[in-house]
Order: structure tokens, then C-alpha cells, then sequence
């Protein structure tokens, strides 16, 4: 992982030129006074700028489109066996690293995931812009759980019980040890719907609602 971002390796079972194809298969119009070459990248979701390309072996982009606009992207091709592998980088988030860092490498895997399936595949599967559920306070990554913060009137978090230092270990059920557990249940669930269940520490013992 970068200092300023994120990066992946993997491997998809085609050959370089087909992988490339997919990866920039859908170019788009510029826009503006911009005569620069825009394309659409799979996985981000986005449309990009093209900064630098050497078919089919690595190309450079900067995202156009928020969250995350101005960042830059490297994608290398490598032929590997029968097959191709990639690499990925996502750098240049400036300030709006390190802070939410843990949470957002939840998203890049997504973005990696929806990358690989579409070079693999062809296929659109767009799991990185499933909406996010809101638990209703800020969690942060500690002791084997997630502690909760700034618990908001009114939200999940509150109606569950859950205060300030809570150390959320369950819910709907499920185990919550980090950020992506959480990020799962609470896409799948209704935050506003029926009361859910909840597994939490506080001051020693386990507490259940």
C-alpha cells in the first residue's frame, strides 16, 4: 500500500491485449475546451483523463469524477503464464489521507474487485456504488471491535443503546471486527426499519439489545 493511496495485484485469466481492450474499451467525449483523451474507467467507475498510454502494457489517467476527483491512477499490464497480471495504484488523495484511510481502503477493495471481475468478465458487477448504510455515529478500528463515537439523536446507534466508547462486536447477528464487516451488514440491513439486534462492550461486559 502507497503512502499516499492504495494499490493491488492480481491476475485475470486472458491475454494482455484482451485485458487492455476492456480497460479502455469505452472512451468518451471531451467536454469543454478540453481536447485531452477521456475515457471510462471499470472498477472506479469514473471518467478520466488520460495522462499517458502504452498499449497494452500501462496507462496513467487522473479520475474526473468525485469522490476522489484528481486522483491519480496506474494501471500496468503484464503477460503472467496463460494469462495477464495487473497492477493497480490510486495515488495523490492529498488531505484526504491519512485520516479516513482504514474506511476508505473498504471502497478499494470494492474498486479492485469490480475491476478484476470486469477485465475477467466483461461485466459491469458495480459493487463499489452499492450505497453505504449509515450506523449513526463514527466507528473507529480498535481492541477487536469498533469503537463507537459521536453517537447521533435519533440514529441506529442510538436507538440500539449504543454510547460514546461502546465497543460494537455484533450486529443484525452477524460479527463486527472491522470496517467492512460493518460496511456489509449495514448495506444489506434497513438502518430505518425494524429494530436489529446488537452485541456491544461496555465497562467489562457484554451488553445485547
Amino acid at each position: 500500500m502507497t503512502t499516499d493511496g492504495f494499490e493491488a495485484t492480481f491476475r485475470v485469466r486472458l491475454d494482455r491485449t484482451t485485458a487492455w481492450r476492456r480497460l479502455t474499451g469505452r472512451p468518451l467525449d471531451a467536454t469543454g475546451d478540453d481536447e485531452g483523451e477521456h475515457l471510462w474507467l471499470p472498477g472506479f467507475d469514473s471518467a478520466a483523463t488520460v495522462v499517458d498510454a502504452n498499449p497494452p502494457e500501462r496507462l496513467r489517467a487522473t479520475k474526473d469524477d468525485e469522490p476522489c476527483a484528481g486522483t491519480d491512477i496506474v494501471v500496468t499490464l503484464v503477460d503472467e503464464g496463460t494469462g495477464t497480471r495487473i497492477h493497480v495504484v490510486q495515488s495523490r488523495f492529498g488531505n484526504r489521507l491519512p485520516a479516513p484511510r482504514e474506511l476508505m481502503a473498504v471502497g478499494w477493495r470494492h474498486i479492485v474487485a469490480d475491476l478484476q471481475t470486469f477485465l475477467a468478465t466483461g461485466v459491469h458487477a458495480g459493487r463499489h456504488l452499492r450505497p453505504w448504510g449509515d450506523l449513526g455515529a463514527t466507528v473507529t478500528a480498535r481492541d477487536g471491535g469498533l469503537v463507537v463515537g459521536d453517537v447521533r439523536p435519533g440514529g441506529l446507534a442510538d436507538r440500539l443503546g449504543l454510547v460514546d466508547g461502546d465497543l460494537l462486536t455484533a450486529l443484525a447477528g452477524a460479527p463486527v471486527t472491522g470496517y467492512a464487516e460493518l460496511d456489509t451488514v449495514l448495506r444489506v440491513v434497513d438502518p430505518d426499519g425494524a429494530p436489529l439486534a446488537a452485541e456491544w462492550v461496555r465497562a467489562g461486559a457484554l451488553h445485547r439489545s
